[in-house]
């Protein structure tokens, strides 16, 4: 591949090849970033990558090629679906200029024990696991990633932690249950009303919608408000420019209203309607299975809330 290295980027990003495990090397899974942190196509100035459309990504050594030409701030890695692996970010828990890290980060690390390394901010850490993991699970300080979602790689380790991606199935577990334990569901006060309300016609199982319209979902988020709140890929993603693909979610609160809201400043003015009419424009009705029934289907219409 030819790299133009005139014109590189003002600002780069650590990245120590040598530390990387080799395991994440194989495979077109690789992007560059702005110094956003923006996904950018590897072998293309100006073209925007994203994590859910595997056409836009590369191999490692056209990454490091465009990085190394100072075509992109930083080179990073998705997550795969069905790979197997993943990821694991920590969020404000290093300081920067002495390396210590807060007694939750440190329980963390240390029961993972798997590949970690410093982020570009020095203020986080990712760590990459080998897990049998469904889907992901986001909150503030830290959020696992099962897909559809790409890590900057810098290969700044930490040194007391394991250097391979180590299986951390268990691990993991023990992990979730403690950071995104369940929340028990509010019961009906009545047949017909739910708390918050009554609900009007019959009710919309969001998660059935989300995969009828093939909304990429990257993980629940709690919500003391909401019945339940996912964080998804927005559909105008490409209007945002700072972190796209965070700050979009999508909900349903326990009278069965759902919601749309999106933090870009693009997009702030967008409800659940809009985002249907977007994800789904042909689709009127959605069907889905009530609970405990097979080869049984109700049509529910998508009336905007």
């Amino acid at each position: 591949m030819y790299i133009d290295q005139s014109n590189p980027t003002a600002v780069l990003f650590p990245h120590y090849p040598d530390t990387i495990p080799k395991e994440l090397l194989p495979g077109n899974v690789w992007v560059c970033c702005d110094q956003d942190k923006v996904p950018m196509v590897a072998d293309e100035r100006h073209r925007r990558a994203k994590s859910s459309d595997a056409s836009t990504w590369r191999s490692y050594l056209a990454a490091r090629d465009a990085y190394e030409a100072g075509w992109h701030a930083g080179i990073g890695r998705v997550i795969v679906k069905g790979e197997g692996l993943v990821g694991v970010d920590l969020d404000d828990c290093r300081n920067p200029d002495t390396g210590t890290l807060t007694p939750r980060a440190s329980e963390i690390l240390e029961r993972l024990d798997s590949y970690s390394e410093v982020s570009p901010s020095g203020t986080g850490v990712k760590v990459w696991v080998r897990a049998a993991l469904e889907r992901s699970y986001v909150k503030p300080g830290i959020e696992i990633y099962a897909r559809g979602r790409y890590f900057t790689i810098t290969g700044s380790i930490l040194t007391q932690y394991a250097e391979g991606v180590e299986e951390r199935t268990e691990e993991l577990r023990s992990v979730l249950a403690q950071e995104f334990p369940r929340q028990k569901r509010r019961s009906q006060r009545r047949r017909g009303e739910a708390v918050g309300g009554p609900v009007l016609g019959r009710r919309l199982d969001l998660g059935s919608f989300l995969y009828a319209a093939s909304v990429e979902t990257l993980g629940e988020v709690g919500d003391d408000a909401a019945e339940i709140k996912c964080q998804i890929l927005c559909p105008w993603i490409e209007e945002h420019t700072t972190n796209p693909e965070s700050g979009s979610f999508v909900g349903q609160y326990q009278n069965g209203a759902r919601f749309f809201w999106c933090w870009h400043s693009h997009c702030r003015h967008r409800r659940w309607g809009d985002f249907v009419r977007a994800v789904a424009p042909m689709m009127k009705s959605v069907r889905i299975a009530p609970r405990g029934c097979t080869g049984a289907y109700l049509e529910v219409t998508l009336k905007d809330d």
